[in-house]
């Protein structure tokens, strides 16, 4: 699955640029007591006194309804005689439960919702004895709220779309939703006759049942968990997209098609004829066929995650099905990016599911890996290994908190479930597979992987058999076992110290590994890895590159290809350790002066480590700020952005009055004025994606936080023709001209013409959002109704957020976030979003503990993490992602006043002068 993730520095830098050691088998949480027997709940793995074989699920949908029904006949071993069943369950009006014997023998069973997450305990009314039985368990539910089988209307039509990871399938039927339980389906969809209804597996045969009704089957699918089943109902469009062609691999094509909304199958084109070739590299790369009998794209009007990887039948947000050659470089790079890691998990995740939801990172940290080595193959102008870095520098911000999960992290209750979809999962285990692949070798490390799957094909794995499996592919297998499992099986960014030392007969470098920690860190900084340390360095005329494992917390590694005392060493050969450093002596500077003999990967991470520097208070702003230029002048857009967030976050809390503010945003202008003005506001001919992308960081940051007056006045002029307003921003036409500026800059336009915008402004945006169905020009109107600063208008648009029917519930945040992001409006803002938290947690659900970091968005203060803890400790308790949610805003807080405080202490110095 993708996630859409907004952490405290992704929140800045939106502002700035515009815009997821043991290893048994699982142990069951702690239980308690059940009042009605005193056995045990189990709230982590169910027992596994009875396991499915084959589960038959029937459901009658219809889209205009609030309800529907189903049936479910689970074909189950008993292995061992019991009258109790543990299942899952939750909503759900359960009418009739029965246990059928091999002989023909029915017990009856009465069900006990037991725990808030959805645990059912089944009580029969006599003993089930050892054997096979078949439960069958016929029942109601209402359409979830984005998870489960929920409804959409974005265009006067009704849809049924589905979304069951982590816990949405217990929501619609009742089962055994856990991934190790993993076995056929049989999908049956009893459905309205002119809707369309689409499952995971090939339809097979369609019934007229009269009474305006049709039932619909499909094959039997291949084994899966619960999380991964998927339908969708209503009047799609279903565009046929290539069969994608046979291969030396696969001796049969594969049928693909798209569905999407009425009306919008033909914008698929673009999707549907890319997804192929994305497929047959993964068979390539894997050396196994794609695993299922067909692949359907789905483009959902209203999703909250980016994507789902649901086995053949893939569920995006519809923005990511809907980019063609004309579309902004961003647009067209998600859909590549998430395409190939979507389907990617079709091996990893859906062929090879892991057994517990402490294994989520072998389903989402491989995809986002092999997503980049894909479009990095297909699309090299991408450069998308440079996504996965940056994922990886975002992923150590969270990663040195004291609340950080380890990436095999135990999962102990419901609630820890939704926390696990996070950076840590997705960026850090993707960039610990891309360091170890670099270490074992990208041929063996590729051996490796298909002899997992090969071991796992259909079944359940762990971290141990992955890890096991291409550490034998490795020169010293329980070497670099012992090292993989270093890093997730425990929480931190190693922070490598380096020491070059030319006095012995063969320089040499001391390292001493520890902990980062920014300043104020309750954390202890004793921790050590298997660490893949790799270094670049000059010999004379040479440059050369070593590597060692290194398992010490102090340890001395010889050059021992140097022939001379380096003239400067990198610590992080091409950008690969996930670790950050620090040059002792002289050393730093020498490789600051040598910055343009280093690769763009490394560039990126030296940047980084001035960062590091800094949040550690190991350097002051001015120190930081004199190599702010260096940096942005580097040719990678990456390295030449990197200041952008330190930047925007000095401006509003560094900074100690309006006039340093100020000194900022001239600062700002001053470092990147020129860099905009080579390039030009308008794209050129020719102009790569990179350059483009560039050109939008830029206009976002100099219009923002360098408070440039010429750039200001240039957007609002764009936006206003966009909207239809005159010049000087009276009601013009009053049409909506999306073309009236190039796309690149259209939200940042559209928005700045709001920002100085009257109530004609906001009723000119209102009336364009309920015109429009196109979801990336909606996102840019709803953003730009969050930033008016008149008090009253604000209040408005958080008022349109409860109006039924107008926001797509994926459009909710857009508004608030843009609202949060303007500091006069944050007091009432938090005040709307503590007096409707339940109905804003509800609509959101179940990425409803993002309201954590909406409502202490732009804290920082000792004072503010006490109050934010106060105010929403117990709300967050049985909300999923709640409790870690609210623990990691708490301590970001906190460190951003350390960090303030003592930078403060220490000042600009002459740095903004």
């Amino acid at each position: 699955m993708t996630v859409l993730r907004r952490t405290a520095l992704a929140c800045a830098l939106m502002l700035a640029t515009g815009l997821p050691a043991a290893y048994a088998a699982p142990v069951p949480a702690t239980a308690t007591a059940s009042a009605a027997d005193g056995m045990a709940i189990p709230k982590g793995p169910l027992p596994r006194t009875v396991v499915p074989s084959l589960v038959q699920l029937e459901l009658k949908l219809d889209p205009k309804q609030e309800r529907f029904s189903g049936v479910t006949r689970i074909e189950a071993d008993v292995t061992e005689a019991t009258r109790t069943v543990w299942m899952h369950g939750r909503d759900l009006d359960l009418k009739t439960i029965t246990a059928i014997l091999p002989s023909g023998k029915r017990i009856g069973l009465s069900a006990e919702s037991v725990d808030v997450s959805g645990v059912l305990k089944l009580t029969a009314a006599e003993t089930i004895p050892a054997g096979k039985a078949r439960l069958e368990i016929s029942f109601e539910a209402p359409f979830g709220q984005l998870q489960g089988a929920y409804r959409v209307k974005p265009d006067g039509n009704d849809y049924v779309i589905t979304q069951m990871e982590p816990l949405g399938a217990r929501n619609t039927f009742p089962g055994f939703d856990e991934p190790s339980f993993k076995q056929p389906w049989d999908i049956t969809l009893i459905v309205p006759e002119n809707d369309v209804a689409v499952a995971n597996s090939a339809e097979t045969k369609t019934e007229s049942l009269g009474d305006g009704w049709k039932k619909v089957s499909f094959a039997r699918t291949e084994a899966l968990p619960s999380y991964l089943v998927a339908f969708a109902v209503g009047p799609w469009d279903v565009p046929k997209g290539p069969d994608i062609p046979a291969t030396a691999i696969r001796k049969t094509p594969i049928t693909l098609r798209g569905i999407a909304a009425k009306g919008q199958g033909e914008r698929m084109r673009y999707t549907l004829d890319n997804t192929p070739v994305i497929v047959t590299k993964l068979e390539e790369y894997f050396g196994t066929p794609y695993p299922f009998d067909k692949l359907d794209n789905v483009a959902a009007p209203d999703f909250w995650a980016g994507a789902m990887e649901n086995a053949g039948l893939i569920v995006y947000r519809d923005t990511l099905m809907f980019p063609d050659e004309k579309s902004t470089p961003r647009e067209r790079q998600s859909y590549w990016g998430v395409s190939a890691h979507e389907l990617a998990h079709q091996w990893f995740g859906d062929l090879v599911t892991m057994k517990w939801w402490d294994d989520l990172w072998l389903n989402e940290a491989f995809a986002t890996w092999m997503g980049t080595k894909i479009t990095g193959q297909l699309q090299p102008g991408f450069h998308a290994d440079r996504g996965l870095l940056e994922g990886a520098l975002e992923a150590m911000s969270e990663d040195s908190l004291v609340s950080t999960r380890r990436v095999h992290e135990p999962i102990n209750d419901f609630t820890e479930i939704q926390s696990a979809f996070d950076g840590i999962t997705y960026q850090k285990g993707g960039a610990v597979l891309s360091m170890f692949e670099t270490y074992i070798g990208e041929t063996k490390f590729r051996d490796g992987v298909r002899n997992y799957l090969k071991a796992h094909a259909r079944g359940n794995a762990t971290s141990g058999d992955l890890i096991a499996a291409v550490a034998a592919q490795s020169k010293d297998a329980a070497a670099v076992d012992a090292a993989f499992k270093s890093f997730i099986d425990q929480p931190g960014v190693p922070y490598v110290k380096v020491d070059v030392d030319c006095e012995g007969k063969t320089p040499s470098l001391h390292i001493e590994q520890k902990r980062y920690l920014p300043l104020g860190s309750a954390a202890s900084a004793n921790q050590s890895w298997g660490l893949p340390f790799c270094v670049r360095y000059q010999d004379g005329q040479e440059v050369r590159e070593e590597c060692s494992l290194v398992s010490q917390a102090k340890a001395t590694v010889p050059l021992t290809q140097a022939k001379s005392c380096p003239a400067w060493v990198m610590p992080n050969a091409h950008g690969n350790g996930y670790y950050r450093y620090a040059l002792g002596g002289d050393a730093g500077a020498r490789l600051s002066a040598a910055f343009a003999k280093l690769d763009e990967r490394e560039q990126r991470v030296y940047a980084d480590s001035l960062e590091a520097a800094f949040t550690a208070g190991n350097i002051d702003a001015a120190t930081y700020l004199a190599s702010v230029p260096q940096l942005a002048a580097a040719e990678v857009r990456q390295t030449a952005a990197a200041p952008m967030g330190q930047l925007v976050w000095m401006k509003e809390h560094l900074a100690k009055d309006e006039a340093e503010q100020q000194a900022v945003a001239a600062y700002a202008r001053k470092v990147y004025g020129p860099r905009l003005q080579a390039i030009g506001i308008d794209a050129k001919p020719g102009d790569s994606d990179d350059t483009r992308l560039l050109r939008r960081a830029l206009i976002g940051f100099l219009y923002h936080t360098g408070e440039s007056p010429e750039l200001s006045s240039e957007l609002i002029g764009r936006g206003r023709s966009v909207l239809g307003l005159k010049a000087d921003g009276s009601v013009g036409s009053g049409t909506l001209n999306p073309e009236a500026t190039p796309r690149d800059v259209r939200a940042l336009s559209i928005e700045a013409a709001a920002r100085v915008g009257d109530k004609a402004t906001f009723d000119l945006l209102e009336k364009h959002l309920r015109a429009t169905q196109d979801a990336q020009l909606r996102n840019e109107l709803i953003y730009a109704l969050g930033t008016l600063r008149d008090p009253a208008l604000a209040e408005r648009a958080r008022g349109l957020v409860l109006e039924k029917g107008l926001f797509r519930r994926n459009e909710i945040s857009s508004v608030l976030y843009s609202q949060m992001d303007e500091p006069a409006m944050r007091p009432a803002m938090r005040q709307w979003v503590d007096t409707h938290f339940t109905t804003l947690e509800a609509s959101l659900s179940p990425a409803g503990a993002g309201l954590i970091g909406l409502y202490g968005g732009g804290m920082c203060s000792k004072a503010d993490a006490q109050t934010l803890q106060a105010k929403f400790a117990e709300r967050m308790k049985t909300i999923e992602g709640g409790p870690r949610a609210l623990k990691q805003q708490a301590e970001n807080i906190g460190l951003c006043a350390d960090l303030r405080d003592a930078q403060r202490a220490k000042g600009f110095g002459s740095a903004l002068k």
